[in-house]
């Protein structure tokens, strides 16, 4: 694996955190004989990894590691990678290497623990962990070791992850309540020749996370249906996905049409994003939209949103 040093042993306090126990409960088992151990010429324990992984199993308790069965020691040494250093090499090394052996479960499962994690806030685990991987597989693809189909079953694994994520992370905020309380309004989704929905997807649960209710009509949108729901809905926001390849020409041509459309009643504010090396940070159109941005990550639309993009009409 592309030099990946797997960590094997685990000290007390790291096996407590994986069996989700406090770490005395961890010395005990070790003293009497329950958790196999060892002892450093220092005195301290060493539990391996396989080890804590069978007790689990052996006591009915499932782990973080549950689902990696013989990759338990490269998947804790990823995890472990990203909560202590900010680092996610590992974790992508790890993600491409089961891409090229075809072990796409594994990928998901792996983005589902770290998408459950809470070292990691949601923008990181989106700006960082899934679009650093998709820029690592179209690096890969143009080196000729994935294939197209491998492009998209990746892309197909995180994309079910996401909507896992979506529906735990509903289940655990539905509040009826809250079910009548006015929430501003988005619609998201990728322009027209635009199959490469995970940015926008990321897009649409961030803004749900942050209290807005979402219309998300997919990828390969075409402008026209952007702007008609926006009206039909009186969104105050636009999030539109132009693609890798997507240029200022996209951006001007997606302007003018939605333009046409546009009823100064109901104004609202246009972020374009997913563009690789479109460098702008911002352009206007004739001053009709309330604002119109080109935002690359989660966390500076999450910086905007908090400044108040897209809040016109819920503030009145």
């Amino acid at each position: 694996m592309d030099q990946f040093e797997a960590k094997t042993e685990l000290t007390s306090s790291e096996a407590a955190a994986l069996l989700d126990v406090h770490p005395s409960t961890v010395k005990r088992w070790c003293n009497d004989g329950e958790l196999d151990s060892e002892q450093t010429p220092g005195g301290h324990r060493r539990i391996r990894i396989d080890a804590a992984v069978r007790f689990a199993e052996e006591h009915g308790t499932r782990t973080v590691l549950s689902p990696f069965h013989t990759f338990e020691a490269q998947v804790w040494t990823a995890l472990r990678a990203v909560e202590e250093e900010h680092s996610f090499r590992q974790l992508h090394d790890l993600a491409l290497h089961w891409a090229r052996g075809g072990a796409f479960e594994h990928l998901e499962q792996l983005y589902l623990a770290l998408g459950r994690a809470e070292y990691v806030s949601f923008c990181v685990f989106c700006d960082e962990a899934v679009r650093g991987l998709m820029g690592e597989v179209g690096a890969e693809w143009q080196r000729g070791r994935l294939r197209v189909g491998d492009e998209h079953m990746v892309s197909q694994a995180i994309h079910a992850a996401l909507i896992t994520l979506r529906r735990e992370w509903l289940d655990r905020r539905r509040d009826p309540t809250t079910s009548g309380e006015t929430r501003p309004v988005a619609v998201v989704g990728t322009m027209m020749g635009n199959h490469h929905q995970l940015g926008a997807l990321c897009v649409r649960l961030l803004l749900e996370r942050c209290g807005w209710e979402v219309y998300y009509p997919g990828h390969d949108v075409p402008i026209e249906d952007f702007a008609e729901i926006q009206r039909a809905r009186e969104a105050t926001l636009v999030c539109i996905s132009l693609g890798p390849a997507g240029t200022i020409g996209d951006v001007t041509r997606s302007l003018t049409l939605m333009s046409e459309f546009y009823d100064r009643g109901r104004p609202y504010s246009i972020v374009f994003g997913g563009a690789a090396n479109l460098d702008v940070v911002e352009v206007t159109h004739e001053g009709l939209f309330e604002s119109v941005a080109f935002l690359d990550e989660c966390r500076t639309l999450r910086e905007a949103l908090e400044a108040g993009l897209g809040a016109l009409r819920s503030a009145s």
